[in-house]
């Protein structure tokens, strides 16, 4: 096994442990028997109907932590004792199991990781055709609760972005690690494994270069991104490198992003790019990280747009109460989730309608705005009251031409209505109301 390379608090790189030497506790987890759980009588209709997660208070004599370690493979019947389903748990978290398998034979082991792997590979195969970017692994969208998986290629390289966000998943690294590097043939890979769903599973965060890298510091990866050549970084960048649920609404309402154009929270500037090369003669790309916007600037002049670009490094709020009305042909309003707890709606609700009124006042008539919320907790009527609100308090009028969601990368099944989270519309922006 190779040893990975991470980088340290204060931006030094330290050498990580093999990924086949997982600590006693991880080794234990993977080698101890399932635990068997039942449903409560009449509880479960859910996960009894395909969905993947089970509840605390779904479940009959739950075990404590100690006999059952978060990320303990468990295997879980209805309460009269017939087969549900083989996944992991978590003592200390309201989603206490995650399915991973309803065949009963079937084991979690390599096999398991190949076969779902090719099967999620085999779908974007025909959703991605011609994709070097896309999402290989969406979670419980592709049947692997837990895990996200980003496959970045070049004409000679297949590289990975990894983020696990659950115990159980993390327990299991050691086996899927390998099913990458070796059958599926990875050759470079960074493990994004940060955020606030790790640390409610109880998780230190994982950043670093797994394997197929010299060194985190300075790692740049570069893709076709829809004819444009866009370079990021993969380890110290945004999620896991760039945004890749957006692909197919940047494909279809670029083209409608012409003259004066203002791409707002760009990161390494993926609209303002694709709204360049669509016709527009003027991008302004406006973003809080200097380092983004010097990711910018090189996919700008990269893709021969150069002269089309301006770039200011400051807060959106701040730079949209400083331009004038009506002065922009065009807006990309795509803020980061202003809602990341339930409890928070009301007021990720009032900032969303804040930014996207103060966006539509600054088209002018005839004008486009591109509107987009990845908050999951944001619902499309709401997202809607808040496009509507904002036409109101804008006093502009506002007509939907176009509706978009995330990019078939992130598959959504039917029984999972979850793992649907990105709304993004297109509007044409009229005179004044």
């Amino acid at each position: 096994m190779s040893q990975g390379i991470g980088v340290t608090a204060n931006g030094g790189v330290a050498a990580i442990a093999p990924e086949g030497d997982a600590d006693v506790g991880l080794t234990s987890i993977r080698s101890r028997e399932p635990i068997v759980l039942h449903l409560r009588p009449k509880a479960g209709r859910r996960v009894l109907s395909g969905h993947p997660w089970v509840f605390s208070n779904e479940l009959a004599d739950l075990p404590k932590k100690d006999a059952m370690p978060p990320g303990s493979p468990i295997v879980l019947e209805d309460s009269r004792g017939k087969f549900v389903g083989r996944g992991y748990a978590h003592p200390g978290t309201l989603i206490t199991a995650r399915i991973l398998t309803r065949d009963r034979a079937e084991r979690i082991d390599s096999d398991f990781f190949i076969t779902r792997l090719q099967r999620a590979l085999d779908r974007r195969a025909v959703s991605c055709a011609g994709r070097a970017g896309f999402r290989w692994v969406h979670a419980e969208g592709d049947g692997l609760p837990g895990l996200i998986l980003d496959r970045y290629d070049s004409a000679d390289r297949k590289r990975a972005s990894l983020q696990v966000n659950t115990a159980g998943m993390d327990a299991l690294l050691p086996t899927l690690v390998p099913v990458l590097r070796d059958h599926f043939g990875i050759d470079a890979c960074v493990m994004r494994c940060t955020g606030r769903g790790r640390s409610l599973e109880g998780l230190p965060n994982d950043l670093r270069v797994a394997w197929g890298e010299p060194a985190p510091v300075g790692l740049r990866w570069t893709i076709d991104d829809d004819g444009a050549a866009v370079t990021f970084d993969p380890l110290q960048g945004q999620k896991t490198g760039l945004f890749l649920d957006m692909w197919m609404n940047r494909r279809r309402f670029a083209p409608f992003l012409q003259g004066k154009v203002a791409d707002l929270y760009s990161y390494v500037g993926q609209w303002g790019l694709a709204a360049a090369k669509a016709g527009a003669t003027e991008v302004v790309c406006v973003d809080r990280s200097r380092g983004a916007l010097d990711e910018v600037r090189g996919n700008f002049e990269a893709n021969g747009v150069g002269h089309t670009l301006a770039t200011v490094q400051g807060d959106v709020d701040r730079w949209l109460d400083g331009q004038p009305a009506r002065s922009l042909d065009g807006i990309v309003c795509d803020p980061p989730a202003f809602i990341q707890r339930r409890k928070d709606g009301g007021q990720g609700r009032r900032a969303y309608r804040k930014v996207f009124s103060q966006s539509l006042s600054l088209v002018r008539p005839g004008g486009f705005a591109v509107l987009g919320s990845c908050s999951y907790h944001l619902s499309e009527e709401q997202f809607a009251d808040a496009v509507q609100e904002a036409s109101r308090v804008s006093r502009r009028e506002v007509t939907v031409l176009m509706r978009g969601g995330q990019a078939p990368c992130h598959p959504v099944p039917a029984h999972v209505p979850e793992t649907r989270y990105l709304k993004c519309w297109l509007v044409q922006v009229g005179g004044t109301r």
